[in-house]
């Protein structure tokens, strides 16, 4: 058997290229061949010259001049986003088909969308190639989505006909949050399954055992924060940080400040490693709230995306609900009556039931859209 992935194309994000290293792990327990397919490929720096790039980069990082300084920024951007792609050339085979071809129809026997944000049509990615991640180039019994994510409340009008007539299309279709679900019984009166996020279909060792010490570290403790959004209204919050790194000594470190090289450019291996053993993660990101719940960390989820347009807010409270893990989204309101005693009581004895409850679950979708 072999099966096509489409996800978002992209070499920038941690989450996205653990969420397609999971699906295709787990797929192979059932395909010979599972690839990774993308519409384009990203060019944001080409591999023949990142070698240069990066011998000059150190000089370049202290350059004074302060026409420098976009430049400095750019070359950062670009090690950080080779570092990310060192992940997917080892683990996610990737075939580029610039613009989908007729005949990768027959080159495969099922493809599946997602997961990830593959249906949002607010992102960039979904704008340029919509009709293809709905997968119309291939035949309708071959069309598969997995936790496909919405990562909005309401389609635009706009797009209402596009998103029914995709989703008519679907031979099966699971998505990751609930307002997906409502999203696609309202377009096309269909009942769809909700299923957990690639990444959680493997375990606490399964991460473990890619996870690497970045060479920076010393062995410190640490609170890491990964705010893709800011994180600036949630002053309680950011204030506990201070005072927890002041009186107990501990480092912050945040994964997207530009001015800590470290950090910023980590790779996908260091960033498992840094949640796994960090003594706190603040986050608005949905993978780095699954990694700290997978690797059992005490962590806090803010919703740093205040835009009606493309409120994210979804998948983050579906996945805390399911593990009653409510009490760590902070709003602006409850960010006022936070407390560092409440930072640290959280309970993971039920986690693991639950896990395996929804891999059960999400194993038996993928049987059953694959006829085995």
């Amino acid at each position: 058997m072999k099966i096509g992935i489409l996800t978002l194309n992209t070499h920038n994000n941690y989450g996205n290229r653990l969420q397609n290293y999971a699906l295709r792990k787990v797929l192979l327990n059932y395909a010979d061949v599972v690839d990774t397919i993308w519409f384009e490929k990203n060019n944001y720096l080409p591999d023949k010259k990142i070698w240069n790039i990066k011998n000059i980069a150190k000089y370049i990082l202290n350059w004074k001049d302060s026409r420098m300084y976009l430049n400095k920024y750019y070359i950062r951007d670009c090690i950080r986003e080779y570092n990310i792609k060192t992940f997917s050339d080892k683990y996610i085979p990737i075939k580029y088909d610039f613009c989908i071809k007729e005949d990768l129809n027959n080159k495969y026997d099922y493809f599946i969308v997602g997961s990830d944000q593959v249906w949002n049509p607010n992102l960039w990615g979904f704008s340029n190639n919509d009709k293809d991640f709905f997968l119309n180039f291939a035949d309708k019994n071959k069309r598969i989505a997995y936790a496909a994510s919405f990562g909005i409340e309401k389609i635009p009008e706009e797009k209402v006909n596009l998103f029914k007539d995709g989703l008519k299309s679907m031979k099966a279709i699971s998505v990751r949050e609930k307002e997906g679900m409502k999203i696609v019984k309202n377009l096309i009166n269909r009942d769809v399954s909700i299923v957990v996020d690639p990444t959680m279909l493997l375990g606490k060792k399964d991460w473990h055992d890619i996870g690497e010490k970045p060479g920076w570290y010393n062995g410190e403790k640490y609170i890491l924060t990964y705010f893709l959004g800011k994180a600036n209204k949630y002053e309680n919050l950011n204030s506990i940080i201070s005072s927890l790194s002041r009186e107990k000594g501990w480092k912050v470190y945040n994964l997207l400040d530009k001015n800590s090289f470290n950090t910023y450019v980590s790779t996908v291996e260091e960033f498992i490693y840094l949640i796994e053993h960090a003594e706190l993660i603040c986050a608005d990101s949905f993978h780095a709230t699954v990694c700290s719940i997978l690797m059992e960390r005490p962590f806090l989820v803010v919703n740093c995306n205040n835009n009606e347009k493309n409120n994210m807010s979804s998948r983050l409270f579906t996945l805390l609900s399911l593990f009653g893990f409510e009490d760590r989204f902070l709003t602006v309101e409850n960010d006022k009556n936070l407390s560092i005693d409440d930072i640290f009581e959280i309970n993971y004895s039920k986690v693991n039931n639950i896990l395996n409850r929804e891999r059960k679950k999400a194993i038996s979708y993928i049987e059953t859209s694959l006829e085995i």
